[in-house]
């Protein structure tokens, strides 16, 4: 089995509690992105950014570093809001 089905099939096996808090806390990080834009330019302007629970919780000029980064501090990805943070462009949230 793949990681993706393992990762799924996890989330269905945890119980309604846990799914609520992490449901909670992926939507935290998202309002920051709506919220804060202005402040996300100021402070992470041209970088990576991986926000978790509601705050930018590691930033790099390079996506494979913020990806190294994310890992070593056990953050999971799938609970990782990751977005490149410019001016006038598209945003990019993966």
């Amino acid at each position: 089995m793949d990681s993706s089905k393992d990762s799924t099939a996890s989330f269905f096996e945890d119980n309604p509690e846990d799914i609520a808090k992490n449901l909670k806390e992926f939507s935290e990080s998202a309002k920051l992105l709506s919220d804060s834009k202005a402040n996300l330019l100021d402070n992470h302007e041209l970088y990576w950014i991986g926000i978790y629970k509601g705050e930018v919780s590691v930033k790099s000029k390079k996506l494979s570093l913020l990806l190294e980064k994310l890992e070593k501090r056990n953050i999971p990805l799938e609970d990782t809001v990751i977005r490149f943070v410019e001016k006038n462009k598209c945003a990019l949230i993966l």
